[in-house]
């Protein structure tokens, strides 16, 4: 107990807005104020199904290991030009070392980049076989001709010896590539906690929907009691201020029950529905929080 507050302590002090971590009980870090915000969805993939995806008739698939250089710079130029959008949250910022320890940590992958017909690298998957299992553990797309490309190397390899999994984002809409979305199986899964460490931090990075002011309450920071107190938004344009307040809020709700809204998957509507924020005068907006597309474990 000591050890945890004193960590989340010193994490503000050193300015970091928020911590994530793979908790072993979600109910145990969700005491110092940790809750569920990253999410992924996992497609288990019937093999039978999988003869729908032909090879590509136009452009290339590559495949190979992370040795090899021109794989790994398309691999890195595709994510960064995804980062670079400016429309992710909870994502990494890989350097060359990073990508190197995962290579390490997940021995055994494979990767396939799909270039398109300019030979533009549109797409890339890592995947393992092991086990008896076939596991794609990231894919990304920028066209839908490379997704369909980098199913057509999971269908290369259909066996009914083999069990199929794909970890996707929990936004992410590839089952619709199916035309017989039967044999899919599909979950939604708790993947990491976040703990906002600095609430002003995390409210100066967000952008609401509209323009307008927006007075929300936190509470229940037993750790931080800085993030405590009423917090007002103001958005004008494409800027965010904001400021602590004495007015009565229009929302209120507890540390954890904010990270949901702020940093998880539920609109400020959806947590009121639920009983998890409280409404006190409705305010036509909510927050843009960005997007998950990839994950990493530490």
């Amino acid at each position: 107990n000591r050890l945890m507050n004193e960590i989340i302590l010193e994490l503000y002090k050193q300015n970091y807005a928020i911590s994530n971590l793979a908790p072993f009980s979600e109910s145990f870090y969700r005491r110092y104020g940790y809750e569920n915000a990253i999410y992924e969805k996992m497609y288990e993939l019937n093999p039978t199904y999988l003869r729908f995806f032909k090879p590509v008739k136009e452009g290339k698939i590559v495949r190979g290991k992370w040795k090899d250089s021109d794989l790994k710079e398309a691999v890195i130029k595709l994510y960064q030009d995804k980062l670079n959008q400016n429309n992710q949250r909870n994502t990494v910022d890989r350097e060359d070392w990073w990508w190197d320890r995962l290579d390490t940590y997940y021995p055994g992958r494979f990767i396939c980049v799909y270039f398109d017909k300019n030979n533009q690298p549109a797409g890339y998957m890592f995947y393992r076989i092991r086990d008896r299992e076939f596991r794609v553990e990231e894919l990304y797309y920028k066209t839908p001709q490379a997704a369909k490309a980098l199913l057509s190397i999971i269908a290369s390899h259909s066996s009914s010896d083999l069990k199929y999994y794909v970890k996707m984002p929990e936004s992410s809409l590839l089952g619709e590539f199916f035309p017989e979305q039967e044999g899919l199986k599909v979950q939604i899964l708790p993947y990491m906690m976040t703990r906002i460490i600095n609430v002003e931090q995390v409210l100066e990075a967000l952008h609401l929907i509209n323009t307008g002011k927006i007075k929300i309450e936190i509470t229940d920071d037993e750790i931080v009691a800085e993030n405590n107190g009423t917090w007002e938004i103001d958005q004008i344009n494409k800027e965010t201020k904001v400021r602590k307040t004495e007015k009565d809020p229009d929302y209120n709700g507890s540390i954890t029950n904010w990270t949901k809204v702020l940093l998880g998957h539920l609109t400020l509507k959806q947590a009121v529905r639920l009983g998890f924020i409280k409404e006190h005068h409705p305010v036509d907006n909510d927050f843009i929080k960005g997007e998950v597309s990839f994950y990493d474990y530490f």
